[in-house]
């Protein structure tokens, strides 16, 4: 059986950058006092969404394709290395640490979804 629409892996990759422009963002955005209204972006439940919005496109995407299709483990070793560094931001050091393990972590999330949907495009082509 093959993963049919890799498109998954271009919404993964999107909302993963999205992910790091907000954790990178926010802290700059707050620190500016006419704008400090938009306290609420820096809720826990906001970056949760992000988190597990991430962890079911693993499940939806990074692992179907890892066993039907391309067999590789770069995308999954990405993504665990990107969710180990989610998860060191969230101890609770100070918020640079935060802010930079937060941030490499997402982007590495989305590099494993680009290297994934770059595979599945190389195994598609040479089907052809």
């Amino acid at each position: 059986m093959k993963i049919k629409n890799p498109s998954y892996d271009i919404i993964a990759l999107s909302s993963s950058l999205i992910c790091a422009i907000h954790c990178a963002a926010v802290p700059i955005v707050l620190s500016f006092s006419s704008l400090a209204s938009l306290h609420f972006l820096h809720h826990p439940l906001i970056e949760w969404s992000f988190i597990l919005i991430g962890i079911v496109f693993v499940f939806v995407s990074l692992w179907p394709s890892y066993k039907k299709v391309h067999h590789s483990s770069r995308p999954l070793s990405l993504v665990a290395l990107g969710f180990g560094l989610i998860a060191l931001g969230r101890l609770d050091f100070n918020e640079i640490w935060e802010v930079l393990n937060t941030v490499s972590g997402a982007i590495l999330v989305s590099a494993a979804h680009y290297v994934n949907w770059k595979l599945l495009r190389s195994v598609k082509e040479h089907e052809h």
